[in-house]
């Protein structure tokens, strides 16, 4: 009896000890934070003819991200993780990014709030200073037009980080492709059922397909881009479907980059309201970047040119000179200098201006 007992015991112990080596393995995801931050300072001119006559001041502006990340991997390879995008300076929308991801051989599956594949596969011109192509020169020249300054803008213009589920495979021979769909173009919506005649006013049936390639040879790296997005119910009516589409391409040879890309929506009537038409919009830009040794100092010219037409011509045409400078770690400064001209047919507004940004960057 006492044998038994010991034996009963003995088997109670190991079976506690291997819930508890069992429940240590299987410890929660650590995450751990990083983000941005940037403090920006600058003058901008603007002479309009018909918005607020000529406009001249200075002014800060402010970016800040704070994010918390984390993956594990399982004992079978896959890795699983998570992304949470907090705003630091947000006028609504505190939560930007939110999703977890799924990879392994057979590349990533996303599933949250985060941009489609046409946009994350896109590659566009660049800038190294306050970006032009991020869309930023309307923050300092007044009448300019944020989704006439970059080509990423088309391809999130009318799905931004709404609730999807995302696939990019693994790049092979330098080749990679991607898709994915969004039931409802809202961004942190949770509404159901997404589709009763569009009860919810909302772009429904969203997806995107994404091709890219990026190979080196030598000292040579080409990277080039392709990308469409399909809008259902893109105009409250179920069958209308706006699309967007773009290519880009990156060519570094040394200490150069050239770089060129274009997006075009076409878009249609929007029926539910009477009077109004469609629009088609284009955006093209091109760049010239030169990256002095370890990175440590750029310089970069850009331009852009956009066209938006409802039936009359509204034309912008910009150009970036920007510099950044990397300090330590983390820490760089950059600047731009900015000029911008916009011409709208149909209102007769003709808006021309200029500015000069500088800032400093903090990355942790």
């Amino acid at each position: 009896m006492k044998n038994h007992l010991l034996a009963t015991t003995a088997l109670v112990a190991a079976g506690v000890l291997g819930s508890q080596g069992a429940l240590a393995e299987a410890r929660p995801i650590e995450l751990t934070v990083g983000g941005f931050m940037e403090q920006w300072f600058g003058y901008g001119s603007s002479d309009t003819d018909t918005v607020r006559g000529d406009v001249s001041d200075v002014d800060t502006k402010a970016d800040a991200e704070i994010h918390f990340t984390g993956s594990t991997t399982t004992d079978n390879g896959l890795t699983f993780g998570v992304n949470v995008q907090l705003e630091a300076e947000s006028g609504g929308d505190q939560i930007d990014e939110a999703y977890l991801f799924t990879r392994g051989g057979f590349g990533e599956i996303l599933l949250g709030s985060e941009n489609g594949a046409a946009y994350a596969m896109h590659y566009g011109f660049n800038s190294v200073g306050a970006t032009l192509n991020s869309g930023d020169l309307q923050d300092w020249i007044v009448g300019t037009d944020f989704f006439l300054t970059g080509t990423y803008q088309g391809f999130r213009n009318r799905d931004n980080d709404s609730q999807k589920i995302r696939w990019i495979s693994p790049r092979i021979a330098g080749f990679q492709i991607g898709a994915d769909y969004s039931p409802e173009a809202r961004q942190d919506s949770d509404s159901f059922p997404t589709e009763t005649k569009n009860h919810r006013n909302a772009e429904e049936q969203v997806y995107s397909l994404g091709v890219n390639y990026d190979n080196t040879f030598g000292e040579v790296q080409l990277r080039l881009s392709g990308g469409f997005q399909g809008i259902g119910d893109g105009n409250l009516v179920s069958g209308e479907t706006p699309y967007t589409y773009g290519f880009g391409a990156l060519l570094n040879v040394g200490s150069f980059e050239l770089g060129a890309s274009g997006t075009h929506e076409n878009d249609v009537a929007t029926s539910t309201v009477p009077g109004t038409v469609g629009f088609d919009r284009t955006v093209i830009g091109g760049s010239l970047v030169h990256r002095e040794g370890l990175k440590a100092y750029s310089v970069a010219a850009a331009y852009g040119w956009s066209e938006f037409n409802t039936g009359g011509d509204d034309e912008q045409f910009s150009v970036e000179l920007g510099t950044r400078y990397i300090i330590g770690p983390g820490v760089s400064v950059a600047a731009s200098l900015y000029y911008a001209d916009r011409e709208n047919d149909q209102t007769g507004e003709d808006t021309d201006g200029w500015a000069f940004v500088y800032g400093l960057v903090l990355q942790f």
